[in-house]
């Protein structure tokens, strides 16, 4: 039975959580050792912070048994409710009552550090689990440990935050994990990432311990469910306004001590729903949490740092609400920034304001820190080979009439005044040319299969995905298609050698090295053929990260078709890896080499 919708409105939500710095009675609080003014924190073990559930319980009457908060699929729901399950409009989670989950459930139940076993624990008074939790006795390499110490004297300095943006495959994970454990005692943890990394962060916290903390790891597209429901939203009508006044007006159902933005670059649109419900929920009660931003590509350009606004006032001594308008901010600043043909704001690449923004982010390295595989000491660089790939006879001719095709597309969009028509007609070809080189991508696979490789394939589009899984034995494909238990269960399969090929779709989240402890990865070495090239080069970087990554070497085949504009494109985005020192950089240089072979002046 879930929680009677009735009853539980009586209590207004937020009300009785109180501001997360003041005593709740009956409990401790304690601070940050190390900090005279010290940040307000509750005992993890005793709940001694704001409950999540606090401001629903007051009026509650506790229905018969244990209520269990279950993770039910959105294609589920119908097989969750014959399971028994209900969804509660007010606590906005499907719950179950009873003494233990029935069979039909069990896969919905709650696990460690996720959003519905914080719930279950706080709504039953019972105990938090998982706190007490001790790791394996993990150890950091001496590059980790260098930003897990950065870390917690940035935390324990009551530091804005901390950007760690070493790149792909440098344990930014694990270094986190520790410097957030060593920052303080009692803490409220918050991770919001990628659904796709979701399992590996939970399985990683577990690994090292809790350290007494709690910890509750999500993804980014529920981060409005970790708000309350402000009253405008109550009240809209449409699914999509409630939604937006959620994200814009709702306030954090719990005081986090520390948020954790993994690949944050995803925060870059300042305006999006997810911007803004990240933002009130650092905003918290009151005291902002202590953010540690993560990501190898924080930004293309400094105009897609404006989610970073807390960092850069801290540095530069200004308002963070005096950069609402960041372009403004950007011009007042002396950085070249101009409209550009569709009256969107650009970047005009100067060595100037790169050193500018590296000195801001990473100049005394207690508010950032960035490095690359070649900093480090007997770390392997990435090793790109270029494979041509020659059409047949019949296959040119296809090609052909599909460049023609978008040729034409393209003469028509200048006049269209529509920019994203351009854009289209380039994905429309680009779909097209993959799928035509499906057959050389599985030939080229297999050879490196007869040499005792295990090898991942990067695709773009999902046709081509399944078209080249479908002629090699035992391949699995991870794409988004797929829920994150399965995509995750694929993924161990290759990396246990069951599946000796993966296909995958997505840039970033994944881990397919060879040697990955925690999952028991076989030693085989990598190599990931690139069947689609993507228009920014920094999407390419995530991609390599994919195999190449903790040391260990995995070589980049990059396929493309001969004597086409392919080639163009392969050769401009090489370039761009090659000479890619800083995280800033042009992010359309394969898409500014496609339209500029088919003679579009933008």
């Amino acid at each position: 039975m879930a929680v009677s919708r009735k009853t539980a409105k009586k209590s207004k939500p937020g009300k009785a959580s109180g501001s997360g710095k003041k005593s709740v009675k009956g409990r401790t609080k304690k601070r940050v050792s190390g900090s005279s003014k010290g940040r307000v924190v509750g005992s993890a073990k005793t709940s001694g912070k704001p409950s999540w559930v606090s401001g629903y319980r007051a009026g509650v009457s506790t229905p018969q048994g244990r209520v269990h908060f279950l993770s039910v699929p959105y294609e589920e729901r119908e097989l969750a409710k014959w399971g028994g399950a209900k969804w509660d409009a007010v606590l906005r989670r499907w719950c179950y009552t009873g003494g233990s989950l029935p069979d039909k459930l069990r896969r919905y139940g709650s696990v460690d550090h996720s959003p519905e076993r914080w719930l279950e624990d706080d709504y039953n008074k019972t105990v938090p689990r998982g706190v007490g939790l001790s790791g394996g006795g993990v150890s950091l390499r001496p590059h980790q440990q260098k930003a897990a110490d950065l870390i917690s004297s940035a935390l324990r300095g009551r530091r804005v935050g901390f950007l760690l943006a070493d790149d792909v495959g440098l344990g930014k994970t694990y270094s986190a994990i520790r410097g957030i454990t060593g920052g303080g005692e009692g803490l409220n943890i918050l991770v919001l990432c990628p659904l796709s990394v979701v399992p590996h962060w939970r399985r990683s916290v577990s690994m090292h311990g809790a350290g007494g903390h709690r910890w509750c790891v999500t993804n980014y597209d529920r981060a409005k469910s970790l708000l309350e429901v402000p009253e405008e939203a109550s009240s809209a009508v449409r699914k999509r306004t409630r939604n937006k006044r959620i994200a814009a007006k709702g306030r954090s159902l719990v005081a986090w001590d520390v948020v954790v933005c993994d690949e944050a670059h995803r925060l870059k649109n300042p305006s999006s729903q997810r911007s803004a419900a990240v933002r009130n929920i650092v905003k918290g009660h009151g005291e902002d949490a202590f953010v540690v931003w993560m990501s190898a590509t924080a930004g293309q350009t400094p105009l897609e740092l404006a989610y970073l606004a807390p960092l850069l006032a801290a540095r530069t001594g200004s308002k963070v609400r005096d950069m609402a308008d960041f372009e403004a901010w950007c011009r007042e600043y002396g950085l070249r920034i101009k409209r550009g043909s569709f009256g969107q704001w650009n970047w005009e690449r100067n060595e100037d304001d790169l050193g500018k923004m590296r000195e801001l982010l990473f100049g005394d390295e207690k508010s950032g820190l960035r490095r690359r595989p070649q900093d480090l000491s007997g770390w392997p660089e990435v090793v790109r080979s270029l494979i041509p790939v020659e059409l047949d006879y019949r296959q040119r001719g296809l090609y052909d009439r599909a460049w023609e095709e978008f040729c034409e597309e393209l003469a028509l969009a200048k006049n269209s005044g529509n920019p994203t028509n351009p854009l289209v007609a380039a994905l429309r070809f680009r779909q097209k040319s993959s799928l035509l080189r499906a057959d050389h991508t599985v030939s080229y696979a297999r050879d490196l299969l007869e040499d005792g490789l295990q090898v991942a394939i990067s695709t773009q589009f999902l046709d081509s995905a399944r078209a080249i899984a479908a002629e090699i034995d035992g391949a699995v494909v991870i794409s988004g298609e797929s829920s994150a238990g399965d995509r995750e269960a694929m993924r161990l399969a290759f990396q246990r050698g069951e599946s000796r090929v993966a296909v995958f779709t997505v840039t970033e989240g994944i881990s397919l090295h060879a040697g990955e402890q925690a999952v028991g990865a076989t030693d085989a070495e990598r190599a990931l053929l690139v069947h689609d090239l993507r228009w920014s080069a920094l999407d390419m970087a995530q991609i390599e990260g994919r195999c190449h990554r903790d040391g260990e070497k995995a070589v980049a085949y990059y396929l493309y078709g001969e004597d086409t504009v392919e080639e163009n494109v392969a050769s401009a985005v090489i370039r761009k890896l090659s000479d890619m020192g800083s995280m800033l950089g042009d992010d359309t240089v394969g898409l500014d080499a496609l339209l500029s072979a088919a003679g579009w002046e933008g």
